[in-house]
């Protein structure tokens, strides 16, 4: 998932302007006081909340795929194809040219 560190030091944070409608920031600021935080953490928790859900669809996209595609060893034939001068590589992926 994300790992984006909110803790840092203001030199190393972005200052943006975003424009928004007042009923978003009306829920943004009646976040942030049940909360008892401050309105940038809300939206930022929200822009980290959006990316773990896509993460999270792509994931499970892809087990989607690899069940249509069957019981194969997906991880080994990836790593063969990306590291050929490895030798379990080598030997791997010259099995698979045999099995075409």
């Amino acid at each position: 998932m994300v790992d984006l560190d909110v803790g840092l030091p203001m030199s190393e944070k972005i200052r943006i302007s975003v424009t928004t409608d007042p009923e978003t920031v009306r829920v943004a600021d009646s976040l942030a006081r049940r909360r008892k935080t401050s309105r940038s953490a809300v939206f930022r928790d929200g822009v980290h909340a959006l990316v773990e859900a896509d993460q999270r669809v792509a994931a499970e996209g892809m087990d989607q795929i690899t069940r249509r595609m069957g019981d194969w060893p997906a991880e080994e034939i990836v790593h063969a194809f990306r590291y050929p001068w490895l030798r379990e590589g080598q030997r791997l992926w010259s099995q698979l040219r045999r099995v075409k």
